[in-house]
Parts: C-alpha cells; sequence; structure tokens
C-alpha cells in the first residue's frame, strides 16, 4: 500500500532563511535513507504556515522512524511557533487511481 505524507506547521517570524537550510538538509537526509523525496509549500495566505510533502511511503513503520529522527537532528522544532505542533496526516492511495471519488 503506497501512503502520502502531509505535514503542516506554523513558523516562528523571521526564521525562513534558516528554516530552509535545515529543512532542505532534512530531507536530502531523508532522501538518502529511504528514497523518499519531499517537498515543502508555504501556504500563500499566511507565509508562516508550512507543509511537508511525502509521496509514496511503502514502508510506514521505518519513515516514520527515520523522519522522527531526522526532524530531530536538524532541529526542525526549534523554528515552529509557541506551542504550535507538527501536524501530520496520512492518505492512502485508491487501488485504482483513476476511479474518480464519490
Amino acid at each position: 500500500m503506497r501512503i502520502d505524507y502531509y505535514i503542516y506547521y506554523r513558523l516562528k517570524p523571521d526564521q525562513h532563511e534558516a528554516f530552509v537550510d535545515a529543512l532542505s538538509a532534512m530531507q536530502a537526509a531523508m532522501h538518502a535513507r529511504t528514497g523518499i523525496q519531499g517537498r515543502f509549500r508555504r501556504r500563500l495566505d499566511d507565509p508562516l504556515t508550512w507543509m511537508e510533502v511525502y509521496e509514496g511511503v511503502r514502508d510506514r513503520r521505518q519513515f516514520e522512524i527515520e523522519l522522527g529522527l531526522l526532524v530531530e537532528h536538524h532541529g526542525l522544532t526549534r523554528f515552529i511557533e509557541g506551542d504550535a505542533i507538527r501536524h501530520m496526516e496520512r492518505f492512502r492511495a485508491l487501488p485504482d487511481e483513476s476511479t474518480p471519488c464519490a
């Protein structure tokens, strides 16, 4: 089963540049360890809200272990605003991706 991850959170103000460096390094390490190439986005109407996207994960347990270790290693939580948290959502692909949703 293929799983896609969407992780979103709010950054502290004035953290953009250092955060992008840390997140890019973390995603490069994730790609090297798991083969999963992450992407990141910033919300259009709220530049402090960011999202990480990881698609096509097949080994959920291993991916989440590696993600946790790398987030910690690269210190990503130090950039998150106040008591905000990293919200993780998981979506699975439909058996037949061409089937329209009802």
